[in-house]
């Protein structure tokens, strides 16, 4: 299924959202005309992504579950989509820090220039 970036901003809306989204609101918010929000959502909503219940959307659990397989950004800090095995833990300003010199490439660890000959 192709997904849009209208697509990632309505579903992380909803997925932000406690009581449920009006279809206006991504009016109000990006300007986007009804007949877009409608093709939007309607494809979510065969997949079962999304469900309306008194004229609000709501992401189902299913929706929430592949969102959050698919690492789309939630909020506007860039760094929010780094997959955890690539987090480390923070160092301290100024302390030293040596690399493990076995994952360094090759190309790295050349210690000598051809200039240097």
């Amino acid at each position: 299924m192709k997904i849009s970036k209208i697509d990632i901003r309505i579903l992380t809306d909803l997925y932000k959202s406690v009581d449920g989204l009006i279809p206006y609101i991504f009016f109000k918010r990006y300007r986007y005309s009804p007949s877009v929000v409608y093709k939007s959502t309607s494809k979510f909503i065969k997949k079962g992504f999304i469900k309306e219940e008194d004229e609000k959307l709501f992401l189902t659990r299913e929706g929430r579950k592949f969102l959050e397989k698919n690492n789309f950004t939630f909020s506007k800090n860039k760094f929010d989509k780094i997959p955890k095995e690539f987090k480390q833990t923070k160092l301290e300003i100024n302390k030293p820090y040596l690399p493990n010199v076995q994952k360094l490439q090759k190309e790295i660890l050349i210690l000598q220039h051809k200039d240097d000959g």
